[in-house]
């Protein structure tokens, strides 16, 4: 289960859900390693719609999918946009892109787990884009084994044309990140760093109270935790935007997040008082 953390963002936040309720059981099997129960694949529909304006960004949270993972559209005000993680439902997704009316850049893969990149391969045919993510993931992102019937099936392969690299930076209109990559969950896991806006879109590195799961096919516990030193070198009022749950910031998760705790340099969360 995801931690809940008492904190003020810095972004305000339109909430809309339809269709389901948002499960945060299913959130954290993929991430955390709960067992995962057989269950019929959800209809291919939004299970939930977060809409967060984030300086000159408007971010689209789309939770998707039996392991409710979070689906990012990320639009500048010219309607030049990114999605991040497509992770489920692609005729859902196509639908909501194409009524917001933004011009798809290119879908960019924080990792390659199945929970991330299964609508990728219908996204790709029915409104073409580029596709962007880090070379340590070509092995496993279209592999037999990254399936789960009946909900994941195998995501059929798809050029890869923007192969990313650490301290990469990219501007597509009014869309400029720097990638970072944060091996640990998956090896060639990455974030992506909005400098102006203080926004990072963190897949399934860091989430609010808790880390992506280090047991999975060439995971490392301790390349996830010197990936989390990153975030030290951030604001504190940087605005994370995880692979599942709700946002959170640099602040709340140096203070709270105990996994940030085992990180070189980290602050230590001070010892309260007993007055």
């Amino acid at each position: 289960m995801f931690a809940k953390n008492a904190i003020n963002l810095p972004f305000r936040i339109r909430f809309v859900t339809h269709g389901f309720k948002s499960c945060g059981l299913a959130a954290a099997l993929f991430a955390i390693g709960c067992a995962a129960a057989e269950e019929p694949p959800p209809a291919d529909s939004i299970r939930e719609t977060n809409v967060f304006a984030c300086g000159g960004l408007t971010i689209h949270r789309l939770t998707v999918g039996t392991l409710a993972a979070n689906c990012y559209l990320v639009a500048d005000a010219q309607k030049n946009a990114l999605v991040i993680d497509p992770g489920a439902c692609p005729e859902s997704l196509a639908r909501y892109f194409t009524d917001q009316g933004v011009r798809i850049a290119s879908y960019v893969l924080t990792h390659s787990h199945l929970d991330h990149l299964s609508a990728l391969d219908e996204l790709v045919v029915s409104l073409p884009a580029e596709v962007a993510m880090h070379p340590e993931e070509n092995d496993w992102a279209f592999c037999e084994k990254n399936a789960w019937l009946p909900a994941y099936p195998r995501t059929r392969e798809v050029a890869v044309t923007r192969p990313l690299r650490h301290q990469q930076v990219f501007s597509d209109g009014g869309l400029s990140y720097t990638v970072i990559h944060t091996p640990g969950h998956s090896p060639g896991g990455v974030c992506l760093w909005f400098p102006k806006e203080r926004a990072v879109f963190t897949g399934d590195t860091l989430f609010a109270g808790t880390v992506g799961r280090t047991d999975l096919h060439r995971s490392s516990y301790p390349s996830l935790i010197r990936s989390l030193g990153v975030f030290l070198l951030m604001p504190p009022d940087t605005a994370l935007y995880a692979g599942h749950g709700a946002p959170t910031t640099v602040e709340a998760e140096l203070k709270s997040n105990p996994f940030m705790r085992d990180v070189p340099n980290a602050p230590k969360p001070k010892a309260e008082s007993k007055d």
